[in-house]
């Protein structure tokens, strides 16, 4: 904790009066008996006065000091940070020739508190339309009475292909949190449509957008400083336009990705998207009946009212790298904002010719990084460079020193501290930008209107404004002192990297297991342990517990995690960031259940506790912190929590099944095989169990293996199949 700074005096006026006199007693007794309105009481009062006044202003050399040990630590006050967002910006509805580009730097308010956008935009009339192909288990299918051969019947498909169902799922962007997880084909479909007044006008607007390049605000679902999105490599987004070939074939073309300030949607930002210059290429993936919307590669059916009448483009958004990503947000005609004013061409002051002069401005909170001053000099602008201190200078170098707080500009000597500004010159800032702080920490929907009023333009703002921060106190950095010296930001021991790993603000990761000295080599079969220098750690992500689902990190997960500890590890020490090998288990049961009228309930229940405890993170294992990465799997050890389910009467039988392969055989599909009574499946250090299936039954017997876990007979590819619902 921080040491308590003492007064150096903490005496008051009534203190300082009762001492005087207490002094005046022992010094000259014979004024002791002086009435009350004597000269000498005021002499008293006088003196305590300017006494105190004196102990004031000692008592503030702390404040001083503690500001030089700041600088020592090199632990500088933070300047205000202002709040980041994206607002879209959209031509009229009726407009089919483009307004003109907006310039960076264009104004906008929210009631009093002023934004600047960033970067350049090129409005348009259109708007976005997010939607993925949501997977269907074949438990879904089931409940609505259709199969697997139902859909190869009803869309006709060839011989040895496979329907993959899904349904359409449309999201509404920034009230929804878009998700690839339950994605078939992991591709987020994006429908550029017009507004109902251009349907008839389509072909003018795909002419005035081709070569354009197209803003597309995009904010991940987390929210990440920034010094721990710039430790991060970015993400790589893959963005394709989608066009039909004269053969019906769909062809999905890369876009040029002109900048990205969201780093792969790591930050709330703006990718800029270079559109082709042929309009022709731009398709509505129309279909004559609804039915075949999304069969193999098509885009998903529109959410009602849109219709493929008014589809300008279909684009399509993947990451390589993350094949789950997940977003907050997602809107066409973005820009970037910041929480500040901006000022320009603004003349501050006049040159006086004194020593040290100082220049205030009407702002405060400065933005040092934007903050441009000119000089007048012999009819010309000349620009000064901004310098930390005013010493050890030439008294002809141009500088000056700014205090970001304040708002002030302070000039040299002329002497050893730089070029005094001359006599009757103007001082101009050309450039800053003002403000910030949590004033800027907007909801969404408070930016509504430009500044200029311009009525041509209306403005979305449907994400938050975030990341605003008021200046630091000294207090507030002096709690920052021990967070400095002794937090624990540096991977040694095994406890450091688990903490560090599940702590991580980059990726969220549920489970963090460590491995000392494993060494995971190219293969399975080049694995060492006991290596001096290398740790593994094994990551999982959070998921709900469900069978089937079984939390595994994606290439991305295991990129972000590693470069977030590579930078706190000791020197010499070799990192691996793994996945756990999961091994794919089956589980057979059968009981007797004490209420014949609930006994579905019952099964159920026992299916999932079984999958619950299985369950690779918390709740699972025995002590609910998730299965031990190299805990073997026992019947006895899975029949004691049947058991334990409510509504069980009596259990019967427990089979556990697991797949084999056989090495002599490579190219024969795996098998399942029930394992003995007394045997158990030992797992590896570096592996964890994967339910895929369980089958709860009544009666006696010993149990079989669950449904659909049969190796397939037929190795036709999958097509992606539109199912849809009897009842709209």
């Amino acid at each position: 904790m921080p040491l308590p700074i003492p007064n150096l005096d903490d005496r008051r006026f009534d203190d300082l009066v009762a001492e005087a006199r207490t002094r005046l007693a022992n010094h000259l007794p014979e004024l002791t008996q002086i009435a009350p309105g004597d000269p000498v009481h005021a002499l008293i009062d006088l003196f305590a006065y300017f006494t105190e006044t004196m102990l004031y202003r000692a008592n503030l050399i702390p404040e001083r000091q503690r500001r030089v040990v700041l600088n020592l630590l090199q632990v500088p006050l933070r300047n205000a940070r202002p709040s980041k967002g994206v607002v879209c910006i959209d031509a009229g509805p009726r407009t089919v020739n483009l307004p003109p580009l907006l310039r960076d730097g264009v104004q906008l308010k929210a009631g009093s508190q002023s934004f600047t956008g960033v970067g350049e935009l090129q409005p348009t009339p259109l708007a976005l339309s997010v939607a993925i192909k949501e997977r269907i288990s074949d438990a879904q299918l089931a409940d609505m009475g259709l199969t697997p051969q139902d859909l190869l019947e009803q869309y006709g498909l060839k011989r040895g292909e496979k329907p993959q169902p899904f349904q359409p799922r449309n999201f509404q962007p920034g009230y929804d949190t878009l998700s690839l997880i339950d994605s078939l084909d992991k591709l987020y479909y994006l429908a550029l449509t017009v507004p109902k007044p251009l349907t008839s006008q389509l072909a003018q607007v795909r002419e005035a957008i081709a070569g354009i390049t197209l803003n597309i605000a995009i904010a991940p679902a987390d929210d990440l400083d920034g010094d721990e999105i710039n430790s991060l490599s970015p993400r790589k987004l893959l963005w394709e336009l989608l066009t039909q070939m004269e053969d019906g074939k769909l062809l999905p073309l890369p876009l040029e990705i002109v900048s990205d300030s969201s780093r792969g949607g790591r930050q709330t930002g703006v990718v800029r998207l270079r559109l082709p210059r042929n309009p022709q290429l731009f398709d509505s993936m129309g279909v004559s009946d609804p039915m075949f919307a999304g069969l193999g590669d098509l885009p998903p059916e529109l959410p009602a009212p849109l219709t493929s009448e008014r589809v300008a483009a279909w684009l399509r958004l993947s990451c390589p790298d993350d094949p789950d990503l997940t977003l907050g947000y997602l809107g066409v005609n973005g820009l970037n904002i910041l929480g500040q004013g901006l000022k320009q061409d603004l003349i501050v002051g006049v040159g006086t010719g004194n020593p040290d002069q100082v220049i205030n401005l009407p702002h405060s909170l400065i933005d040092p990084d934007s903050f441009e001053l000119d000089v007048e000099e012999s009819g010309a602008w000349i620009r000064w460079q901004r310098v930390d201190f005013l010493v050890d200078l030439n008294g002809s170098d141009r500088v000056y020193r700014l205090d970001t707080v304040a708002g002030q500009v302070y000039f040299g000597d002329g002497l050893e501290g730089g070029k005094r500004p001359p006599v009757g010159m103007r001082l101009r800032a050309a450039s800053y930008r003002y403000g910030g702080g949590t004033a800027g920490n907007v909801a969404a929907g408070e930016i509504k209107e430009l500044s200029d009023g311009s009525s041509r333009l209306s403005v979305r703002h449907e994400w938050p404004c975030k990341g605003g921060v008021d200046p630091e106190t000294v207090a507030q950095a002096e709690r920052r002192i021990p967070q400095f010296l002794t937090h624990r930001n540096r991977a040694v021991t095994k406890q450091d990297f688990e903490l560090l790993t599940q702590n991580n603000p980059v990726n969220p990761v549920a489970r963090a297991m460590v491995l000392e000295g494993f060494f995971p080599g190219a293969n399975i079969n080049a694995v060492r342990d006991n290596v001096p220098g290398v740790v593994s750690v094994f990551v999982v992500p959070p998921r709900y517990p469900a069978l089937r689902q079984t939390p595994k990190p994606s290439k991305g997960l295991l990129k972000d995690v590693f470069e977030y500890l590579l930078q706190r590890v000791l020197i010499g020490t070799e990192l691996y960031v793994l996945s756990p090998e999961f091994v794919p288990i089956a589980v057979g049961v059968k009981v007797d259940v004490l209420d014949p009228d609930t006994e579905q309930q019952t099964l159920q229940d026992v299916q999932m506790a079984l999958v619950e405890y299985l369950w690779p993170i918390a709740p699972g294992g025995a002590r609910g912190e998730g299965w031990p990465m190299g805990g073997s799997v026992s019947v006895n050890e899975l029949q004691t929590q049947v058991a334990r389910v409510a509504g069980v009467r009596e259990f019967r039988s427990l089979s556990i099944f697991t797949k084999v392969s056989s090495p002599a055989t490579k190219n024969t599909p795996a098998t399942w095989q029930r394992l003995g009574r007394d045997q158990s499946l030992n797992l590896k250090k570096y592996q964890l169990p994967e339910l895929l299936g369980v089958s709860v039954g009544t009666g006696t017997g010993e149990p079989d293996l669950p449904g659909g876990l049969e190796p397939l007979t037929s190795t036709g590819l999958g097509v992606p199949a539109p199912v849809i619902p009897e009842v709209c």
